[in-house]
């Protein structure tokens, strides 16, 4: 027996044997009965339970003066309601006068639920009585629903008929009624003219209210559709819930129906009133209310007051049996918005985080007709890649950092080690700030790269954004310059152009002939067609590297080097490329400094087949677009490149939700009913979204996967998943990555053309090609060995690539450096000392600065792949007690009880009693990584990821769809060549 038959045949207990035996017997006819509701009697029954303290305020008008105002009332104005009934045992016990029902009468008397001029549901009426007091106390619209059963909505009819007339409002409902229509008319422009503002006819409408009933199958679409057309398709202000939580089963639809019901406002309230009639399912009662927050509401107990005991002989403490209960429940609102509406919050996948990785998975999944929910805490798309206003990169350098999953002050292990895997505090140092002394327009003109990238031109990124098309609304600008900056010695800094051409090899006195030679037969092997073509004196400049041709011509070379360079690494496996290169070719000094890039193309872990394939890539991307340097960037700032990956998979139906993330792990909630569901994750705003993939943060995988698989003992991980994610975080805290960083803010450039050209580091003859380009400081890329095995990258940015104001000067320029290997504050004192001249600093020729007075903002800080993983994720403050189950308020012999229970079908069940249901599947994302210059490794990390969802969630037979990763874009209408 399953979890719902058993809950089935157990339901049968209790509530004065309603479900006896008898019910089986052939049916006797019963009368139709009338009974007079004493509304006045009504508000004087009720005692507040010792030891709970009302939360009036939290009523509609809930203030002391408010209740001795009710008092007042109930005097004289509040007429009796005639009921009809039938006196029969009845399977939905729609035929008896509930407790709940009574304390909302009162309450709704007492305009503590204030009803006048809404429009009101009521759920599983019965009789109906709380609608029919909705309708007396002036409710614009009164839908009285319940089970689509003959003799309730029979009964239900004949209350509605005997007690819902227009003359039959109070009095002073009435009034309010007519007040309001006569404020909005005024509101509205009207103006009085002598006589009175109301026609008899203006009159009618105001008091035109209607109460109907309706069948409602809680769940059921096309009921829930039909009551909706009362309000329009907007729903109700106040739905009403009068004892109808027993039925267990139920209690999914009936959250879901609420949730679609509900006007979607902060003003619209359901109110819950109930008993817990049987004492040993109080546990079962109370899970109603994890399933509501599980669909994004908020439930907050407000009053809970003892009334006569309906079923005394039944079995179960009192105190458990005789308090009558009640439940606020509203839509929750965080800074994103409402929460997803049923049947809208299933997905396939859940991503986590927007940096380059997660978007163009978000991209490639989309793309392939596979559901994406894609997710970000914070306010911007970009993750570690974001561009920013300097307004917000102030509030990011100086703001503190997100609290580490174990806590920012836990030092667990004694040695220190919490303070490496997480910083206690921010290192961000801002040293120069005048951006204030700019106009605000100007300001906002510099946008300012977190992380800045680039992308080599034939690459595997830009080769992939060709053949998808996925760059369609993208701009990107070539590198005026590519070279490195060496120490002079007479201080400051010098430009040493990279020959990356056969012509600048042969011409660069940098190396000897012997050394030049030597580097031309590594080119040569790496890449022949290249050494041939592009890299030839004689090469014909109409020749298209990029071709059909010129492209096979390279596949072929390609793979003969691999084959080469991979018997290579087999005879001495331990080899970087450096070695490697220095052992075969001979090529050592200069030679060895330009042909690895200052050892950038090393890349960790070793992979010398792979630092091969950067080579050849940053050989054959120059002149890719006209430029001599390898390298494009977007242009408005890093960020473009995820924002458009994100704009893609919005246009094939992903869905995107900012300031909203995935609930970490510590913020979880007690565990309960909704844990032991279809797989599903919750979310910030304490919503679960069903889902059968996660793709998280690898720094934060392995405290989800924690969270799924020891969640409970009904909601086992499968075992390939703690394998998959096991292995994929393998010494994820020694390979975090880092990189320090310091941003300049200049009016004069660091480089400019004069100093490119007088260097030799630039092409004259494609920078003149586009007179514009030289209007703008230089975009370049350069590299400063500042100590052996320290290299910092230096990326200069102006109006060229929009991230500047076009005055033809203003500048940003970006130092970075892994910060395992130099500090954030080193860098700032390196780049101060190096790159900023100041009054004391002495004459020196050909070296490049920016003069202190010219110098805007110089800030540092760190980039940490933990941490920016971490600022994607809300953390909810609980201020309702959202955070913790309901059921913690059970009673030890409810408690008792609902473990019994679970132990017998444990043991029914065989050990699994939910039925095998798994946790999702989490997979780590690594985020960051730690070579600059390759910038495939991002496209290289989403296509495993995309392979790994793909292989996830296809069936495991017959399925006739292929896969394709990032997918080729339709052409645009219209623009078909």
């Amino acid at each position: 027996m399953g979890r719902k038959e058993e809950m089935l045949s157990d339901d049968v207990q209790g509530l004065g044997n309603l479900f006896a035996a008898g019910d089986q017997e052939t049916e006797a006819v019963c009368p139709i009965e009338e009974m007079l509701v004493d509304r006045l009697q009504l508000s004087r029954e009720g005692t507040t339970t010792a030891g709970f303290t009302p939360l009036l305020e939290h009523f509609d008008k809930g203030t002391a003066a408010q209740e001795r105002g009710a008092d007042e009332r109930a005097e004289g104005n509040l007429r009796p309601l005639r009921v009809y009934f039938r006196n029969k045992r009845h399977s939905l016990w729609g035929h008896r006068l509930w407790n709940a029902a009574k304390y909302m009468v009162k309450r709704m008397d007492s305009r503590m639920i204030d009803v006048r001029g809404k429009t009101v549901l009521e759920l599983g009426a019965g009789l109906g009585v709380p609608s029919l007091a909705a309708f007396r106390n002036g409710a614009r619209c009164v839908v009285a629903t319940d089970y689509p059963d003959g003799d309730l909505l029979e009964i239900l009819e004949m209350n509605v008929k005997a007690n819902c007339r227009a003359d039959m409002i109070d009095v002073d409902a009435a009034a309010f009624l007519l007040q309001e229509a006569e404020r909005l008319k005024l509101a509205q422009g009207y103006e009085k003219s002598g006589e009175t503002v109301f026609s008899e006819a203006d009159r009618q409408r105001a008091l035109s209210t209607r109460c109907v009933v309706e069948p409602l199958l809680w769940g059921k679409q096309e009921h829930i559709q039909k009551v909706m057309s009362y309000t329009g398709g907007g729903g109700f202000d106040i739905v009403l819930l009068s004892d109808i939580l027993f039925n267990h089963v139920c209690n999914d639809d009936l959250a879901d129906t609420i949730v679609r019901v509900l006007q979607r406002s902060q003003h619209a309230a359901a109110y819950c009133v109930f008993s817990h009639h049987r004492a040993h399912k109080q546990v079962e009662d109370l899970e109603f209310f994890d399933k509501c927050v599980a669909r994004g509401l908020r439930c907050e107990q407000v009053d809970e007051e003892n009334y006569p005991m309906m079923f005394p002989d039944d079995s179960g403490p009192a105190e458990i049996r005789q308090p009558v209960k009640t439940y606020k429940i509203v839509h929750y609102f965080d800074d994103a918005g409402m929460a997803f509406q049923p049947g809208n919050d299933v997905f396939d996948v859940v991503i986590q985080g927007t940096g380059m990785v997660e978007s163009i998975v978000s991209a490639a999944l989309a793309r392939s007709g596979i559901r994406v929910l894609h997710c970000d805490g914070e306010d911007d798309y970009g993750g570690a890649f974001k561009t920013m206003t300097v307004e917000r990169m102030r509030e990011y350098i100086t703001g503190p950092l997100p609290a580490s999953l174990d806590g920012a002050a836990d030092n667990r292990d004694g040695r220190g080690d919490h303070e490496e895997n997480h910083p206690r505090c921010n290192d961000g140092v801002i040293a120069v700030d005048r951006m204030d002394e700019l106009k605000l327009g100007e300001r906002r003109s510099f946008l300012l790269d977190l992380l800045p990238t680039h992308y080599l031109s034939n690459g595997e990124t830009v080769r992939q954004l060709i053949s998808s098309d996925m760059a369609r609304h993208m701009e990107f600008q070539c590198f005026g310059g590519f070279f490195f900056m060496i120490p002079s010695s007479e201080g400051g800094m010098q430009l040493r152009s990279i020959p990356l051409s056969r012509a600048q090899v042969f011409a660069t006195n940098h190396m000897s002939p012997l050394q030049k030679r030597r580097l031309m037969k590594f080119v040569k092997d790496v890449e022949a067609p290249l050494a041939e073509q592009l890299h030839a004196l004689t090469a014909d400049v109409g020749d298209d590297s990029l071709s059909e041709a010129a492209l096979e011509r390279s596949r072929i070379a390609s793979e003969e080097a691999k084959r080469m360079f991979a018997q290579e690494i087999h005879e001495h496996p331990n080899e970087t490329l450096s070695t490697m290169i220095e052992r075969k070719y001979g090529i050592s000094g200069a030679a060895i400094d330009i042909v690895t890039l200052l050892r950038q193309l090393d890349t960790q872990p070793v992979d010398v087949l792979h630092s091969v394939e950067l080579v050849r890539q940053v050989l054959t991307s120059v002149g890719a677009f006209g430029s001599m340097t390898p390298f494009i960037q977007p242009a408005y700032g890093t960020s473009e490149m995820p924002q458009n990956m994100c704009r893609v998979a919005a246009v094939w139906d992903a869905t995107f939700v900012l300031r909203r993330s995935l609930l970490l792990p510590c913020c979880h909630r007690e565990k309960s009913a909704v844990d032991r569901s279809t797989p599903s994750i919750e979310m910030s705003n304490r919503q679960r979204v069903k889902t059968k993939v996660v793709l998280v943060p690898r720094t934060s995988a392995s405290h989800f996967l924690a969270s799924s698989s020891s969640s409970s003992s009904f909601s086992p991980a499968p075992a390939e998943t703690l394998t998959v994610t096991e292995h994929n975080n393998n010494n994820i805290i020694n390979n975090k990555v880092r990189f320090s960083r310091v941003i300049m803010v200049a009016t004069t450039p660091l480089v400019s053309w004069t100093a490119l050209r007088s260097a030799g580091c630039t092409d004259d003859e494609v920078a003149g090609k586009d007179d514009t380009i030289q209007s703008f400081p230089p975009l370049f890329l350069a590299l400063c060995e500042v100590r052996p095995g320290v290299v910092v990258h230096i990326q200069q940015v102006s109006a060229a690539s929009e991230q500047a104001p076009n005055d033809g000067n203003s500048v940003v320029v970006h130092f970075t450096a892994n910060a395992r290997e130099m500090g954030a504050e080193e860098l700032r004192q390196f780049v101060s000392q190096t790159f900023v001249r100041h009054a004391s600093s002495p004459d020196v020729n050909n070296c490049h600065w920016v003069d202190s007075t010219a110098l805007l903002f110089l800030a540092s800080f760190t980039v940490r792949e933990e941490v920016e993983a971490l600022r994607g994720f809300v953390r909810p403050v609980a201020v309702d007690g959202s955070d913790v189950s309901e059921t913690r308020k059970a009673h030890p012999y409810a408690v008792e009880e609902y473990r019994k229970r679970l132990r017998k079908q444990r043991q029914i069940c065989g050990g699994d009693s939910d039925g095998g249901d798994y946790s999702p599947i989490i997979l780590p994302v690594q985020t960051l990584f730690p070579n600059l210059i390759d910038d495939g490794a991002y496209l290289r990390a989403a296509r495993q990821l995309y392979d790994e969802v793909v292989k996830r969630l296809q069936p495991q037979e017959g399925s006739g769809k292929t896969y394709t990763f990032l997918e080729r874009l339709p052409p645009i209408s219209g623009l078909e060549l």
